[in-house]
């Protein structure tokens, strides 16, 4: 009863008396690719054995050098908390505090640590998969991983990380899954337009290959998206005869709802964005949440009581309001 209690909250109280901020912390793990979302685990010293302590919610704040994020946590133990790793927009290696915040508004720097962001394959792959999109041959180099048996559990591991790197992207404007500047006119001295797509490799062509259905769903959210569906291959085949014949059959059914329904809603991730470059973003797993705030040179940063409070704030008007947030299954 009480460890739902505590999940339900979001963050999670541990006794903080005699914690100094050289107090050691271990990040775990201790680099994360630019998209994030990967478990992070803070393992506080087997000295430091904590006791409970309602009043007390602990959050993690990452440091960097052009954005902030502060995430809250799950207590696991007395000497163990989780969060998500949240997304970051370059690579570096940032200071992450550990923080209490108890119930009379005193907030209070526990322990530090580094943590390195860093462009993973997954993150590559999607910047070419953006590049390819609606060149005639962009797609040719990806069909040579036909050629290898790529097992089911690695598939779907590139699926999610894949689908991350994607939605972590910034796309160029005017970029659509046919090709950037669709219906550009033919001699318009524009890279990767196209003013009428002909048969070629879409990128649901190579999400349907491999059965990526967090990818799918990604592409199928953006302009060109519903087009590419009914658009063939140069073997004549369209992305749902493709999921068809290698036996994607959850991929499949998405694909012909999708053909078949016109206000068939994709269900993806949202952010609650607001002024100021402030993100708040709910993470369901752990029923965490992190605000992301970018930092503009010569401004003066805000102070770390500030932060914990306008996070408190948001946290309970997502609450109340009972914004939905959805996931990717």
């Amino acid at each position: 009863m009480e460890r739902g209690m505590l999940r339900e909250r979001g963050t999670h109280a541990l006794n903080t008396r005699n914690i100094r901020v050289s107090s050691v912390m271990k990040l775990n793990p201790q680099q994360a690719p630019l998209y994030g979302e990967c478990l992070l685990t803070v393992q506080l010293g087997d000295g430091e054995r904590l006791e409970d302590e309602e009043d007390v919610e602990f959050y993690l704040l990452f440091a960097g050098t052009t954005q902030r994020h502060l995430t809250s946590t799950l207590r696991i133990s007395h000497v163990t908390l989780q969060a998500v790793c949240p997304a970051h927009d370059c690579c570096e290696s940032v200071q992450v505090t550990l923080c209490s915040a108890r119930s009379d508004g005193s907030v209070d720097p526990v322990a530090e640590e580094r943590f390195q962001f860093v462009q993973d394959l997954a993150f590559d792959m999607a910047q070419f998969l953006v590049s390819a999109a609606g060149r005639a041959d962009g797609l040719e180099g990806a069909l040579l991983l036909d050629e290898c048996q790529i097992p089911l559990q690695e598939c779907e591991r590139l699926d999610e990380s894949l689908s991350l790197a994607l939605r972590h992207l910034a796309l160029p404007q005017g970029w659509s899954i046919l090709g950037a500047n669709v219906g550009t006119p033919p001699g318009t001295d524009l890279d990767n337009s196209i003013a009428e797509p002909g048969p070629h490799e879409t990128l649901l062509h190579f999400a349907a290959r491999r059965g990526l259905r967090r990818v799918a769903l990604f592409l199928l959210e953006q302009p060109g998206g519903r087009e590419a569906l009914r658009l063939p291959n140069k073997q004549g085949s369209t992305p749902v005869s493709v999921a068809e014949k290698r036996g994607h059959d959850q991929l499949q059914q998405l694909f012909t709802e999708v053909e078949t329904l016109s206000e068939t809603r994709i269900k993806t991730e949202e952010r609650q964005c607001y002024p100021g470059g402030r993100v708040l973003q709910h993470h369901p797993k752990l029923n965490t949440y992190t605000l992301t705030v970018d930092t503009l040179l010569g401004k003066p940063l805000p102070s770390l009581k500030g932060q914990v409070e306008e996070l408190q704030k948001l946290i309970q008007r997502h609450r109340d309001n009972k914004v939905s947030y959805i996931t990717l299954l």
